[in-house]
């Protein structure tokens, strides 16, 4: 299972479920200028990071079934990376795809969101989302390593428009969600671009509910992946 992680987020994000997960090898991608890729360019669009983590991608499958999973900003990651997949002759589409964490239309607050915004929203938007640990909020270190990495990706999220998204699949897919975070009416509209089999599993908490739900997320993931053989 090839795994994409949040605004902001790096590949460690992913660590807990593949805890959970021992029988499956899950392969964490990591975003240009994030964790272990720090020293690299931040992205200026989500071609840049599609086609990037599309190249990672057949760098890391070496055939044989496989899925994807996105959380928050990685959902956009993967349908664009999974419209690569489809258009690609050489490869094989995925067995199942796993998106969290974010409903598919574009972010209101995003519009318009320019590198230009002051740090102190940028810092008011990422607190409120559950991104920081508590004893991190007033970490000054903390904030000049990340503040740029959030700034950029709040930026490639707010020129992304679902919108104008091309894809259609019968490739089935399972959607993880918190009704106070993205309400189920939103998180519906998935079933525009996933024409199959499309579930829906609802968790208590805030927009980062993996934390207290990884165990049972693992579970849902295992169930379905089995069924895939």
């Amino acid at each position: 299972m090839l795994c994409f992680s949040y605004a902001g987020g790096n590949a460690s994000f992913f660590d807990l479920l593949e805890k959970d997960l021992p029988e499956l090898e899950t392969v964490k991608l990591e975003y240009s200028g994030h964790g272990t890729r720090h020293k690299e360019p931040l992205y200026q669009n989500f071609d840049e990071l599609a086609d990037d983590m599309f190249r990672l991608l057949k760098e890391q499958h070496y055939g044989g079934k496989y899925a994807l999973f996105g959380y928050s900003m990685g959902t956009i990651t993967l349908v664009e990376v999974l419209k690569r997949i489809i258009t690609d002759s050489g490869m094989d589409k995925p067995c199942h795809v796993f998106l969290a964490a974010h409903e598919p239309h574009s972010k209101a607050e995003l519009f318009g969101f320019t590198e230009d915004e002051s740090d102190e929203w940028v810092r008011n938007r990422t607190i409120k989302f559950g991104a920081v640990p508590k004893t991190l909020v007033n970490n000054q270190s903390f904030w000049r390593m990340y503040l740029p990495i959030y700034r950029a990706d709040y930026s490639l999220i707010g020129k992304y428009s679902f919108e104008d998204l091309s894809l259609k699949t019968v490739i089935p897919a399972t959607v993880f969600y918190s009704e106070t975070d993205t309400p189920r009416t939103e998180m519906e509209l998935w079933k525009k671009y996933f024409t199959g089999d499309c579930t829906f599993y609802e968790y208590e908490g805030t927009h980062f509910f993996i934390q207290a739900h990884h165990a049972e997320m693992a579970d849902v993931i295992r169930k379905n992946l089995r069924e895939e053989k």
